[in-house]
């Protein structure tokens, strides 16, 4: 048996969630790889290329440029003509596992990727696989139905989307695709869904936390940083700090108006982009960090990691963070709670209560240890629930269920 995971990019959640599952399948004994638009051929990874010629290329880059210029969020479309060839390429019988499609490829070149008879399985990572083309949930149900009057296309437009829709039906029926879920959130955006309405039960397959993050031997950095014994530390981050979805800057807006509990924390800002930071708040800026080594020694030099997003079908960077022993506070939005513990679950509160986030943190800071200083959380439980074998062999089960 061999199985592909085909993702846009091996960056970003889809990405990283295919590469680690590919990679613990493989030390499972599973025959696993990945083709991917950036790879660089390691791992067990493949990079196919565009083969089509004038005509698809040219049907593509109308089809993205309108994607963007008559769509108000982010919008993928199918209808990308482009076809893909690689030195290595699913063949017939292998396993067909998709993930993030988006920015990527359309229907021609996906159903040139899949032969015939293969079984094809697709990890919803986020709201374009039931949706008639856009990518981020954002309280909209039209997913359910035919995607009619969608909100997120320039009027004139908005029949696109239902188009989308029956054409992403189709391609679901037609190769009879069995969806997988990262969360249990999104499992029952799946089975509502009219892609899928046949799923009476959804897997839900969450993400590998790598184990640099269960390390005992994790450096604390805040002597390197300079910062002062008595200071509490909280760490804040995303793959782009600017990302708006993220809810960095209104984070760090609320806790300096707050200048008495402001002054108490040293803040560890991680991600690509800058903001325009508050004069008074200690903020350090680490920029882009390019190893799970120095994500690990961030969250663990912290006494709280805190997530304002305002819409996570995960919240990878939680989970991450509990396997450093680290406490996290967070908005309970989409699949928040699948990666957060027991204990760290009270300190989840409602989407856009920013002072019920920071009144989270202000908790969290104030445990204490009997032996004195700061609470950390059982690190046992992201182990348990994460751990690449544990992940693996539930993701082999579902391939066996055929």
């Amino acid at each position: 048996m061999r199985v592909w995971h085909i993702t846009r990019t091996l960056y970003g959640g889809a990405g990283i969630y295919a590469q680690r599952l590919s990679e613990a399948l493989q030390h499972a004994g599973v025959d696993s790889r990945v083709l991917s638009a950036d790879s660089d051929g390691a791992h067990g990874t493949a990079q196919p290329r565009a083969v089509s010629r004038a005509a698809p290329r040219f049907v593509t880059r109308v089809v993205r440029s309108m994607s963007h210029r008559l769509t108000t969020a982010p919008y993928h479309s199918l209808m990308c003509a482009e076809r893909y060839r690689g030195e290595q390429m699913p063949a017939k019988g292998d396993i067909i596992h998709l993930h993030s499609l988006t920015g990527w490829m359309g229907l021609r070149g996906l159903n040139a990727l899949i032969p015939e008879g293969s079984p094809v399985f697709w990890t919803a990572h986020d709201l374009w696989p039931l949706s008639g083309g856009c990518i981020l949930y954002a309280g909209c149900d039209s997913y359910r139905g035919d995607c009619g009057g969608c909100p997120i296309l320039s009027s004139g437009v908005k029949g696109w989307a239902k188009t989308e829709l029956r054409m992403k039906e189709k391609f679901i029926r037609d190769k009879m695709v069995r969806p997988v879920a990262n969360s249990r959130w999104m499992a029952s955006h799946i089975i509502e869904s009219r892609v899928f309405r046949n799923s009476k039960q959804v897997p839900v397959i969450p993400p590998i936390i790598d184990p640099v993050y269960f390390s005992t031997e994790i450096e604390d950095i805040r002597a390197k940083l300079h910062i002062a014994p008595g200071k509490k530390v909280l760490a804040l981050g995303a793959r782009a700090v600017t990302d708006r979805y993220k809810g960095i800057p209104e984070f760090l807006a609320a806790l300096a108006s707050r200048s008495k509990l402001a002054e108490q924390f040293v803040v560890l800002l991680f991600g690509e982009g800058e903001l325009e930071l508050p004069t008074n708040l200690d903020v350090r800026a680490l920029g882009r960090l390019n190893s799970a080594e120095e994500i690990a020694q961030v969250y663990y030099s912290s006494d709280v990691f805190v997530s304002p997003s305002v819409m996570e079908t995960f919240g990878m960077a939680l989970a991450e963070a509990q396997a450093c022993g680290t406490p996290v506070a967070a908005f309970d939005v989409g699949g928040v709670r699948d990666a957060v513990s027991e204990e760290c679950a009270k300190y989840l509160v409602a989407s856009g209560d920013m002072e019920g986030l920071l009144e989270a943190v202000v908790k969290l800071t104030e445990n204490k240890l009997p032996t004195g200083g700061h609470w950390r959380v059982n690190r046992d439980w992201a182990w348990e629930n994460f751990e690449a074998s544990v992940i693996a062999g539930r993701q082999k089960s579902v391939y066996s269920s055929l």
